[in-house]
């Protein structure tokens, strides 16, 4: 096998990449309704108080603190609106009243009178059970950072804050293009030679999940004229373009081609497997990058390239993975001393002495088992051990943000 020392690495890849383009800055004012996963593009104060003036602090009835002075007073002839009012977990009340008493300690007569517990929480002095003013959060106080990914949480905080839109670093708009002749769209049975386009809807969906506006265009085939058509039409209508599959060395790969052709290509080919027949360059000013096409090929070049492109469309440090120690079950092929990064689905199996490691690829399961397995190891350029029952360190695929 011919080795590929001469190609670089994921990360030199990437450097060159970055040394060649940055992202431009956009940002948009949207509702703070619709910005649920949108990133903000600067930090936002609240715009109110809350309480805006005051609040009781739990369910019970604001009284007058002067009634009390002398102990817990005479009350089965009080008169609701004149000595008390009603006043529940963040209820302002009249101005005349300055102290809650809780409900717990408190008996409602039918007449309107009232009878406190002799062993009632006290003194019952002004502010007694009341949230002053700003108490929960002041007005200008800092509710959202720059660079966050809006949650739920944080999308209620906006919400005490009073804020009603927030601006949001613009989603890059970026399209996904199948190509090759054997592709037929999901829903038509394939016959000989034919194979059903799966790559479009991972990669929409992975595009989306990582922050970008994502579709997918119909499958080209493997024509000069109609790849150059479809590149042309995506640049003029996205800012990152993934074409998928014609990137290696075939009769019919052309669309590697494509980049060095009409932009600067930055690689075409990287030490790192499955996917090392990929391509990224710089189109009018936008990234195109030419994913390989088996599947799990794919997603590695999508997961790899594509997702620090995302990332820094929206100024944002790339997301972390959670990680788990295992002993691996088998040995770890590295491709019989080639210079690469072996990039390794791992089904975790759960012992009591701890986890251990399955590695998972097209050589020993089918397709679907690697695409399914949720951990991910890549080995190292400097030899190290790989072997069954050495402990190695698994990404665990879904994405802490």
């Amino acid at each position: 096998m011919k080795k590929s020392s001469g190609y670089p690495t994921r990360a030199e890849v990437l450097d060159k990449f970055f040394d060649n383009w940055a992202a431009p800055k956009r940002a948009e004012l949207v509702a703070t309704a619709e910005a649920y996963g949108r990133v903000l593009s600067e930090d936002v104060f609240s715009l109110v108080d809350k309480p805006v003036f005051r609040a009781s602090s739990m369910d019970g009835i604001a009284v007058k603190a002067a009634a009390f002075a002398n102990g817990i007073p005479s009350a089965e002839g009080w008169k609701l609106g004149t000595d008390y009012v009603r006043a529940d977990t963040g209820d302002d009340f009249p101005d005349e009243y300055d102290a809650v008493v809780q409900i717990e300690d408190v008996t409602l007569l039918e007449n309107g009178g009232v009878r406190f517990a002799e062993d009632m929480e006290g003194p019952i002095v002004p502010g007694w059970n009341v949230t002053p003013q700003g108490a929960n959060i002041r007005k200008g106080a800092l509710i959202g950072r720059r660079g966050t990914k809006l949650s739920p949480c944080e999308l209620a905080a906006l919400s005490i804050g009073a804020v009603s839109s927030v601006n949001v670093f613009k989603k890059p708009v970026a399209v996904f293009i199948p190509t090759g002749n054997e592709l037929v769209t999901l829903g038509t049975e394939p016959r000989r030679g034919q194979a059903v386009d799966s790559n479009s809807l991972m990669a929409v969906h992975l595009l989306r999940e990582m922050g970008a506006e994502a579709s997918a265009y119909p499958i080209v085939k493997d024509d000069k004229a109609a790849l150059a058509a479809a590149l042309d039409r995506a640049l003029a209508e996205a800012d990152i373009v993934v074409i998928n599959a014609g990137t290696s060395k075939g009769e019919e790969d052309y669309c590697h081609a494509l980049i060095a052709d009409k932009g600067t290509q930055i690689a075409h080919g990287v030490a790192a497997a499955p996917g090392k027949p990929m391509a990224l360059g710089i189109v009018n000013g936008k990234p195109v990058i030419n994913v390989a096409g088996p599947p799990v090929a794919c997603f590695n070049g999508l997961d790899w390239c594509v997702r620090p492109i995302v990332s820094a469309f929206l100024e944002r440090p790339l997301p972390v993975r959670r990680k788990v120690k295992a002993k691996l079950a088998e040995a770890i092929s590295a491709g019989g001393g080639e210079r690469f990064e072996a990039i390794v689905r791992i089904e975790l199996e759960e012992t009591p002495e701890g986890y251990l490691a399955h590695p998972v690829s097209h050589r020993n399961r089918h397709t679907t088992d690697a695409l399914l397995a949720g951990g991910l190891y890549v080995t190292k350029l400097v030899p190290e051990p790989n072997g069954a029952g050495d402990t190695i360190e698994v990404d665990i695929l879904s994405i802490d943000n």
